[in-house]
C-alpha cells in the first residue's frame, strides 16, 4: 500500500497501481461504527435494565442489577461464541433465554412478547450518533452509484436499526438492507454479501465494501471478490483495537468519510 495526503483530508493508504481498477458499479457499508457509533450505550443499558426489572416485579424476584449485568454478559459471551463460530447472530429472543435460563427466572408467558419487545427497542432511547461526514458522503455516494447496507444484529433487529437510519435521515441513500436476523447468517457469510450484490444488480469484482472489522467485513468482501476499505474513523467500536490497519488485507484504510470519498474517487468512481 502507498501513504497519500489529500489537502484537508489527512493522509491514507491505498493500492497505488489503480490503472486496471475495474469500475465501481456499487457500493455496500456497514453500520455500527462505520455509518453510526458506539455511543450513548449508557441509555440502551437503562433501557433494558428498566424492561429487566420489570420481570423481576413479576416473578416477585428482589432486583439484583450485579447478577442481571453478569447475565447479560454471559448472554453476550454466547453470542460471540455462535458469531465466530456459526457466522450466524442470535435474535434477542435467544440472547434472553440464555440471560433467563443463567437467573434461573421463568418467564410468563404473557409478558415475553412485551419484554423482548422492550429489548429490541432500547436502542431508540439512546440512538447512537452518526458518524462525522457520514450523512454528506451516503447523500453524494447515492447519486453516483446503489448503496447497501449489510449489518451483523444484536439486541437490536433490522426491523429497529431502520428507525435508527430514518431518525438520521440516511435510509432513503440504501437501495437495499441486509440484515443478519433477516438472512439466517452473518458477516462474512457470503450470503450477506450476495443479497446485497443482487439487490443492486453489481459483479463483486466491480463492488467495494466499507466496514471497520476485518474478521467480518474485509475477510467477508474480499472472500467474494470485491475490493473493500477498513474504516477507522471511531474508536469508540468495540472491536476497533482488534482491526489492525497495518496487518489488514483491505484494499485501503480510510480514517474518516472524507477520505473514503477520496480513496473512491481515486478508484475511479465518477
Amino acid at each position: 500500500m502507498a501513504c497519500v495526503s489529500f489537502p484537508g483530508a489527512g493522509s491514507f493508504s491505498f493500492v497505488a497501481d489503480v490503472s486496471n481498477v475495474p469500475m465501481i458499479q456499487a457500493i455496500t457499508i456497514d453500520f455500527w461504527n462505520t455509518v453510526v457509533d458506539s455511543r450513548n450505550g449508557d441509555r440502551r443499558r437503562s433501557a433494558r435494565n428498566l424492561a429487566m426489572r420489570a420481570v423481576f416485579d413479576r416473578v416477585g424476584r428482589a432486583w439484583d442489577e450485579e447478577k442481571v449485568t453478569a447475565a447479560m454478559a454471559h448472554a453476550y459471551e454466547t453470542f460471540e461464541r455462535l458469531w465466530h463460530t456459526e457466522q450466524r447472530t442470535m435474535r434477542a429472543e435467544e440472547s434472553l433465554e440464555v440471560v433467563w435460563s443463567y437467573l434461573g427466572i421463568e418467564l410468563p408467558d404473557d409478558m415475553r412478547a412485551e419484554i423482548i419487545s422492550r429489548i429490541e427497542d432500547s436502542i431508540l432511547e439512546g440512538v447512537p450518533d452518526l458518524l462525522p461526514g457520514c450523512g454528506d458522503a451516503l447523500r453524494k455516494l447515492s447519486t453516483r452509484v446503489p448503496l447497501a447496507l449489510i449489518s451483523d444484529t444484536a439486541y437490536s433487529p433490522g426491523r429497529v436499526l431502520r428507525r435508527v437510519l430514518q431518525a438520521h435521515d440516511v435510509e432513503r441513500y440504501f437501495s437495499t438492507l441486509v440484515f443478519s436476523d433477516e438472512t439466517g447468517v452473518s458477516k462474512p457469510h457470503p450470503l450477506m454479501f450476495r443479497r446485497a450484490l443482487e439487490e443492486t444488480g453489481a459483479k463483486s469484482e466491480h463492488a467495494v465494501h466499507i466496514g471497520d472489522i476485518e474478521r467480518t467485513d474485509i475477510a467477508g468482501a474480499s472472500a467474494m471478490g470485491m475490493r473493500s476499505i477498513l474504516f477507522r474513523g471511531d474508536e469508540s467500536g468495540r472491536y476497533h483495537a482488534d482491526s489492525h490497519p497495518d496487518q489488514t488485507e483491505a484494499d485501503a484504510v480510510a480514517h474518516s468519510w472524507v477520505e473514503v470519498l477520496h480513496i473512491l474517487e481515486e478508484w475511479g468512481l465518477e
